[in-house]
């Protein structure tokens, strides 16, 4: 008898990730991502997040969050906004705005340790066109990874660079990028909001959004 009259009123336990509407889009020996679309008016069960992860908010808009054994809490978030969670997170989230609510969960395979807010940001611009700039922002690091957000004008164009480690980007907006690769001719390709790309080590190119409209997207990349 006391054993129940304990357990009256508790909470239930949280389910797993599985448990929550998503979409498997990525899986490797580093990452799983999926991206989880709520409708407006829907919620997830409790759930608890067993590994560190980021969420990537690709849509931005209005919830009501609810941590395990805790008031739920209104929050807001815009589109690129990125949050990292640790390992036994539990919550589930409701979609009290108007519009569907739209996010990357980016699950990591091993422990990312602390995280470091960096809060630096740099502007350049073509040199032959001022309007065609390049804003990035460098958000965090955990002792893994390290988070940026970049937008690019139509007609931006980074310098030649290479990638020591790998990176991955999330598309926040739809855009157009043109890839000139190092011995390879160059390749357009569409991206659209919430597509995920892994990018190995050891690449050596060129970005230039050849699109009408901005570019913006978030990258992660491997320390």
């Amino acid at each position: 008898m006391l054993l129940c009259t304990i357990c009256v009123g508790q909470d239930p336990a949280p389910r797993t990730v599985s448990a929550i509407p998503h979409k498997e889009i990525l899986s490797n020996q580093r990452v799983t991502v999926s991206l989880m679309e709520l409708a407006p008016g829907v919620a997830t069960p409790m759930h608890q997040h067993d590994r560190d992860m980021l969420s990537v908010y690709v849509s931005g808009g209005r919830t009501r969050n609810t941590q395990f054994s805790r008031k739920s809490a209104a929050d807001k978030t815009e589109p690129g906004q990125v949050r990292f969670r640790p390992a036994g997170y539990s919550h589930a989230v409701e979609n009290v705005g108007k519009e569907p609510y739209r996010l990357v969960m980016v699950e990591f395979a091993d422990p990312q340790g602390k995280i470091k807010n960096i809060g630096t940001s740099s502007h350049r611009c073509n040199p032959e066109k001022s309007t065609a700039c390049i804003d990035e922002k460098n958000l965090f690091c955990t002792a893994k990874v390290c988070v940026q957000d970049v937008v690019m004008a139509p007609g931006a164009a980074t310098s030649e660079h290479s990638h020591a480690t790998d990176h991955m980007i999330v598309a926040i907006s739809d855009f157009e990028m043109t890839d000139e690769a190092e011995g390879k001719k160059p390749s357009a390709r569409n991206y659209k909001n919430g597509e995920v790309t892994y990018v190995a080590a050891g690449l050596k190119h060129r970005l230039t959004n050849t699109g009408k409209t901005p570019a913006h997207f978030t990258v992660i990349v491997w320390r």
